[in-house]
C-alpha cells in the first residue's frame, strides 16, 4: 500500500535520513521508535512532503513520485489520502473545537458546511468531545486540544493517518485519555503509522515495529521480535534505558 524507497534528506551538511526504506501494508498499525534525533519525525513528514527529501521515492497504491523530481498533483493526491497529528496539536485559536475539525472538510474537500458539521460532530464524539462542540481551545484541557486533532484527522476519511509523538506535549495525567483514543483508531483496521516513546503503548497496538537509529532503520519485527528478543546489541541499549521502556 505504502512504500518508501532509499530515502535520503540532510539538513545543510547534516544528513538526517541515510536511504530509509519502509514497506506498510494495508491495516498495519507500525510504531517507529528511537533515540531522539535520529529521523524519526522526519520520515513521517516525508510521507506528505512536509519534510522535502533530496532522493527516493514513494508509492502510494497508484501515485508515485520520484523525490528528486517532485510532482504537484502527486503531492496533493497523496496529501489527500494520509492525515497527520502533530505533536503540537496545531488548532485555530479563533475557531471552535467543530469549526476546527469542519475545516479542512469545507476548505480541501469542498463539502457542504452542513455535510461538514455532521461529520465533525460524529468524529467529535467518537474521540469523547461530543459536549465541547462549541468550546474554544483556550477552554480545553491540552489532552482534549489532541482529541480534536485526532477528530479532524480522521474526519478527512484518510487511507493513513500519520502520528507524530502525539502524547509528548501532554502532562502526564492527560496521556492516558489521548492513548485510549489512538488505541480505539488504530484497532478500528485503518493504517496507522506511529512515532512514539511510549513503548508499553506501542508493544500493545503494533503489528509491526520499525528501530530508527542515526538516520537508518536500524530493526524491524513483530513487538515480540524488537521488544522480547532484540537482534542487536544497539537495540538492546535503546530498550533498556530508563527513558524507552
Amino acid at each position: 500500500m505504502l512504500e518508501l524507497k532509499n530515502i535520503t534528506l540532510s539538513y545543510g551538511e547534516t544528513p538526517i535520513l541515510r536511504g530509509v526504506n519502509l514497506a506498510v501494508n494495508k491495516g498495519d498499525v507500525v510504531s517507529i521508535i528511537g533515540p531522539s534525533g535520529t529521523g524519526k519525525t522526519t520520515l513521517l513528514r516525508c510521507i506528505n512532503y512536509l519534510a522535502k527529501p533530496s532522493s527516493g521515492t514513494i508509492v502510494l497504491d497508484q501515485h508515485q513520485m520520484d523525490y528528486q523530481s517532485p510532482n504537484k498533483a502527486t503531492i496533493q493526491a497523496i496529501r489527500l489520502r494520509t492525515a497527520m497529528v502533530f505533536q503540537q496539536f496545531n488548532v485555530f485559536k479563533n475557531m471552535t473545537v467543530l469549526e476546527n475539525v469542519m475545516d479542512p472538510l469545507v476548505v480541501i474537500q469542498k463539502k457542504t458546511k452542513q455535510q461538514a458539521r455532521d461529520i465533525a460532530a460524529q468524529e467529535l464524539e467518537r474521540v469523547g468531545l461530543g459536549a465541547k462542540l462549541d468550546h474554544y481551545p483556550s477552554q480545553l484541557s491540552g489532552g482534549q486540544l489532541q482529541r480534536t486533532g485526532i477528530a479532524r484527522a480522521l474526519a478527512v476519511k484518510p487511507d493513513v493517518i500519520l502520528f507524530d509523538e502525539p502524547t509528548s506535549s501532554l502532562d502526564p495525567e492527560l496521556v492516558g485519555e489521548v492513548l485510549k483514543v489512538i488505541k480505539d483508531v488504530t484497532s478500528s483496521g485503518i493504517t496507522s503509522l506511529l512515532v512514539t516513546h511510549e513503548m508499553q503503548f506501542a508493544k500493545s497496538v503494533s503489528n509491526r515495529i520499525v528501530f530508527m537509529d542515526q538516520g537508518v532503520v536500524a530493526a524491524e519485527g513483530s513487538p515480540t521480535e524488537i521488544f522480547d528478543n532484540p537482534a542487536s546489541p544497539r537495540l538492546a541499549q535503546f530498550l533498556n534505558t530508563e527513558h524507552a521502556f
